[in-house]
């Protein structure tokens, strides 16, 4: 067959185009970044820009690359997260007034609908590189009545330690990390945090009360009763952290008055009727408290003396103390009780 056969050239013409083809589907299958080399920032301002665009773009792992520090990991990352990152937008990056040198300091400018904010960065320059340092904001959560702690959009429980008392006095000292940005903490107001943070820990962050849900607030009484219920279990003169107790005087309902109180036991004759109120905690921060509305009743019975001689059996009319129950929001908006107030000391004198 001669080169210039029609039947050839054209089947020539038909595999050149296959070929051309499966070229171009194969090519298209290949990431962008293969065929154009992504600008690194060139400039202090240019790093920085590049690192809040990222962050804005909730693009961690891209906001990360220009960092110059350890990116926290674990627990301390809990809130790196894009839920916790907020909306707003980058106004202005602009070089700072400071020494030319290593440091550069750059100046950002971000802002809401509910205003503005600006704060300063460092930057690294090392052969030709630009990096930030440690971008990261640490704050401190003042202790509350939350079971959880919520950053914009992003909420994590905080675990019970191995006491209510070591949980809430954890709570004093809770510091979290955020990256730059604009927050809402409990669904609260805005705060901007911006610039190098080196003064890490100072800033704290208050902590508005928990609003029950109607359907929490009808479930507290039965959360009241339940604790309660594990309450009388013991056989205590004061159980520990309980709404009713003996200091060891008891007005006997015969209208004795015995002491060195033996082998106690409580029942419930009728519960308190319990409501939420506002309060103040023990780091002065707000509380939701219980308060008993109708005081309800409970017997305490077991053997005392009133001549330290000879111990008989008891029967004694005692009341309840509500003032030594916090109320505590959960994640899901349910409500516990936690013994965090006043220790109850006697609650089964002057009792009939």
């Amino acid at each position: 067959m001669s080169p210039t056969d029609p039947l050839e050239s054209r089947t020539r013409r038909e595999g050149l185009r296959v070929g051309w083809i499966m070229l171009f589907t194969l090519l298209s299958l290949i990431p962008l970044t293969t065929w154009y080399q992504v600008r690194e920032p060139s400039s202090a301002v240019e790093v920085v820009t590049a690192f809040m665009e990222a962050v804005r773009e909730k693009d961690l792992e891209r906001a990360y690359r220009y960092i110059d520090t350890g990116v926290p990991s674990g627990d301390e990352a809990a809130f790196l997260h894009p839920d916790a990152i907020g909306d707003w937008d980058l106004l202005a990056v602009e070089q700072a007034d400071g020494p030319a040198g290593f440091e550069e300091p750059v100046s950002v400018t971000i802002g809401t609908d509910e205003g503005t904010a600006t704060g300063t960065f460092t930057v690294y320059e090392w052969d030709g590189e630009y990096t930030l340092n440690d971008p990261f904001q640490t704050v401190s959560v003042s202790a509350s009545s939350y079971l959880s702690i919520q950053v914009n959009d992003r909420t994590v429980p905080m675990p019970l330690e191995t006491s209510w008392s070591s949980w809430y006095n954890a709570q004093a000292q809770r510091s979290i990390i955020l990256l730059p940005g604009v927050y809402r903490f409990f669904g609260g107001d805005e705060v901007a945090l911006l610039g190098d943070n080196e003064n890490a820990g100072s800033a704290v962050i208050g902590t508005p009360l928990p609003e029950p849900t109607d359907e929490a607030a009808a479930a507290l009484q039965s959360a009241v009763n339940d604790f309660i219920d594990s309450c009388v279990e013991y056989r205590r003169n004061a159980p520990p952290g309980c709404p009713f107790a003996t200091d060891g005087q008891v007005d006997t309902t015969d209208r004795r008055r015995v002491e060195e109180i033996r082998d106690p036991v409580w029942t419930v004759d009728e519960y308190p009727v319990a409501s939420v109120v506002p309060g103040t905690g023990l780091f002065d921060e707000p509380v939701l408290m219980v308060e008993f509305t109708e005081p309800g009743r409970l017997t305490l019975q077991g053997s005392g003396s009133d001549d330290w001689e000879t111990w008989e059996a008891f029967s004694a009319a005692c009341r309840f103390d509500g003032a030594g129950l916090h109320v505590l929001a959960d994640a899901d908006g349910s409500l516990r009780i936690a013994p965090l107030g006043t220790t109850a000391t006697d609650t089964c004198r002057g009792t009939e």
